[in-house]
Parts: structure tokens; C-alpha cells; sequence
């Protein structure tokens, strides 16, 4: 099953514009053809930390938590599979 969550995971980022996908679309996307929330997001840090999807950038979503609260900001990872064209763009020491 973690196999066939992968492959699904990095089939919907090679599917998105340039710019990459959100970490929460894919989470929603494949919440919604089945797979568990949690599941998911576990394996898109796992496949992060295994150098199989690469962080391109991010999005900031203003989230009120009811009417007419002040909205707080969350940010989210746009990614997309590795390459090691965009590898480089991390220096990472380790």
C-alpha cells in the first residue's frame, strides 16, 4: 500500500504547473480517492526526507478561525518530484 500511496503522491506532482503542488492539495486529493489524512502526510515528509519530492517554493492561506476573527496565516510547501536540477537549490548541510 505505501508503494501504491508513493507513486500516487508523486503522480499528482508531476501533474502540476511549474510551480508545484501544495503539501495540502495533495493531502485533500488523496483523502478524497481513499487514502487516510495522517497516511499521507506522513509519507509526503517521509518521501522529503528520502529526497524523492523537492520543495519549490510555498503558498500563504489567511484562515479565520469564525466570522470576523482576524485571520492568521498558515503556509504551506509547493512541491514537486525530485530532480537533481532542483536538488541544487538546497543547501542543505547535514
Amino acid at each position: 500500500m505505501r508503494a501504491a500511496l508513493r507513486q500516487a503522491i508523486v503522480a499528482l506532482a508531476e501533474t502540476a504547473p511549474e510551480g508545484g503542488m501544495s503539501m495540502g492539495a495533495l493531502v485533500d486529493t488523496l483523502e478524497h480517492n481513499g487514502y487516510a489524512a495522517q497516511e499521507v502526510e506522513l509519507e509526503i515528509w517521509a518521501m522529503l526526507a528520502a529526497r524523492r519530492l523537492t520543495p519549490v517554493g510555498f503558498v500563504c492561506r489567511k484562515v479565520r478561525s469564525e466570522p470576523g476573527a482576524t485571520p492568521t496565516r498558515t503556509y504551506e510547501f509547493l512541491l514537486v518530484p525530485w530532480s537533481p536540477k532542483l536538488d541544487g537549490q538546497l543547501e542543505l548541510t547535514l
